[in-house]
């Protein structure tokens, strides 16, 4: 029993002690007048696209909308305007005026309350692939893997930023039993009709177009993006010289194909402030969960405004691949 009471008394004291150590603390945050928020890659050979949103607050957890109502611009360098229109997939689209290689490109966005946002890019020229080479291997469980390389010959004299991606696009079928209503025959002196199920096996035909995932150990990589199906780099380690990168992939995702696959190798030349965006952006994506890194701020081109307008061009190649079986395995035997 006296074990008990002085249990009991522990307890009483140190929750009069947590208690006591309470205090509120109020701090003065100075309040920030909200911004326009432009996301926007403008695409050689694209139309215009972008998305409009609004700074919020750092406790306000609503989802991310688009802005509607804004007055939206983009300028060429001979001074053509058009005015985009709200519209599919909450961005402000146009295409009145073409993106083209080498060229400037301004973007502007209005809304009332908020101060005129604005920003210039110039698209890069995109950069040939001069060869693409696969070759199919087997790793060391006996799984099939394909090893790519390109080859690319690098601009001198200025500094190059690209990012590198690949895609898959495939038909793949399947079957599957319906039951079919169905007229079996007509009786015409009971002037009945005779009706039932018959059960057939229907074919559906569908389009696949998805990343391909794959890993690279070039040197000249400098960081990934989007779970890990594009890469990005710059010439630094290359400058005015013909580079060769080299990945692999396994084919798992080839499995249901129908027939071959078509694999879209892209190389993207982008211009410094989308290269700075990505780089910035994955940086701040590693560091934000943990509490020992240090805060990273995401790279901002908007006058007045947050957020990326980047320019790019995009070369692509392609190979086609069988579809993948699994009785394609090697079994490792001993």
């Amino acid at each position: 029993m006296m074990l008990i009471k002085k249990s009991l008394h522990i307890i009483l004291a140190a929750t009069l002690f947590a208690t006591s150590c309470e205090k509120n603390v109020d701090i003065d945050i100075d309040e920030i007048a909200p911004m326009i928020v432009v996301n926007s890659v403008l695409t050689a050979d694209s139309s215009v696209a972008v998305f409009l949103s609004r700074t919020r607050h750092i406790l306000d957890n609503a989802s991310i909308t688009a802005l509607q109502g804004a007055m939206v611009t983009i300028t060429d360098q001979e001074n053509h305007t058009d005015t985009l229109v709200y519209g599919e997939g909450q961005l402000y689209l146009g295409d009145d005026i073409q993106i083209r290689e080498g060229e400037q490109y301004t973007i502007m966005a209005a809304a009332p309350g908020f101060d005129e946002a604005e920003a210039t890019t110039v698209i890069p020229s995109s950069v040939p692939i001069l060869s693409l080479d696969t070759l199919s291997t087997f790793d060391e469980w006996g799984e099939k893997i394909y090893d790519f390389e390109i080859s690319f010959d690098d601009p001198e004299g200025t500094s190059n930023y690209y990012m590198l991606s690949l895609r898959t696009r495939y038909e793949y079928r399947w079957e599957e039993e319906q039951f079919i209503f169905d007229t079996l025959y007509v009786d015409t002196e009971k002037d009945t009709i005779v009706t039932g199920y018959r059960r057939e096996a229907v074919e559906f035909i569908n389009l696949r177009n998805e990343p391909v995932w794959f890993n690279s150990e070039n040197l000249a990589i400098e960081q990934w993006g989007g779970y890990e199906s594009r890469v990005l780099f710059s010439d630094r380690l290359f400058d005015g010289k013909k580079y060769s990168l080299r990945g692999r992939f396994y084919p798992w995702f080839l499995w249901d194909a129908s027939d071959s696959a078509s694999i879209y190798v892209s190389l993207m030349a982008i211009d410094e402030h989308y290269y700075k965006y990505i780089d910035s952006r994955e940086d701040h994506y590693y560091a934000k969960n943990d509490p020992f890194a240090v805060p990273v701020i995401v790279h901002n081109n908007i006058e007045n405004g947050i957020g990326i307008l980047g320019g790019m061009s995009v070369y692509t190649d392609s190979v086609k691949l069988p579809p993948h079986r699994w009785e394609d395995r090697q079994i490792w035997q001993e």
